[in-house]
């Protein structure tokens, strides 16, 4: 069933108050800064809740129980790295995201909604993802419609921990992105189906390793 309202996909996850509070500051800003900012294709605010909201939460259930720390990159308005923050802060405080975005004013947009709604487990980063690489390592990467599978390799597998995971939601193509990137890497791969959109699937990816 499409969820067409806040109050839809609150309940689809069960947030408690302090959730609610924290989408709506979210919501909020989103829309008020989708006026002069491009956070999101405008033409898909009117079904925000299931195409973004939704989509993103899902990844929920995917978390692998041992993460500590996760980034989001290419993190645009927030889908899905701010998602999964707001959910982890009661659900998962022992786990902090990492979101971080090239363009300044989207890394501002998102920084200003981390401090609305008091996220202390979360920090934002503006710049490319590139000029992360060996200063830490991840156990968790996310990223959501930035580039294809092989590009996400590339830019991921040196930020992820040994043991990490990747979980990359994707469109009609993936299984395409899938065999492109099989190419050059080698990797573990679960897919999952997607539950907002029957012709998406979401990637979750352990071990790659670049071949030869």
């Amino acid at each position: 069933m499409p969820l067409d309202s806040c109050q839809d996909f609150l309940r689809s996850i069960d947030a408690s108050e302090a959730e609610a509070e924290r989408f709506s500051a979210y919501d909020a800003a989103l829309v008020e800064t989708s006026v002069h900012t491009n956070l999101v294709a405008r033409k898909s605010l009117p079904d925000r809740w299931e195409r973004h909201y939704a989509d993103s939460a899902q990844l929920w259930p995917l978390l692998p129980d041992n993460a500590e720390n996760a980034l989001d990159f290419g993190s645009g308005a927030g889908f899905p790295g701010m998602v999964m923050a707001i959910m982890c802060e009661e659900r998962r405080p022992a786990l902090s995201w990492t979101l971080c975005d090239s363009v300044g004013k989207k890394a501002a947009f998102l920084a200003a909604v981390a401090q609305k709604a008091q996220l202390d487990r979360c920090q934002v980063l503006s710049g490319r993802v590139e000029s992360l690489a060996r200063k830490k390592a991840y156990d968790l990467i996310t990223a959501r419609a930035v580039t294809a599978l092989p590009g996400l390799l590339e830019l991921a597998t040196p930020l992820l921990a040994i043991g990490g995971t990747m979980i990359f939601p994707k469109g009609q193509r993936a299984q395409q992105e899938v065999d492109a990137a099989r190419e050059q890497w080698s990797f573990e791969l679960e897919t999952v189906a997607s539950q907002t959109d029957r012709d998406a699937a979401i990637l979750v990816i352990r071990a790659p390793l670049r071949k030869p």
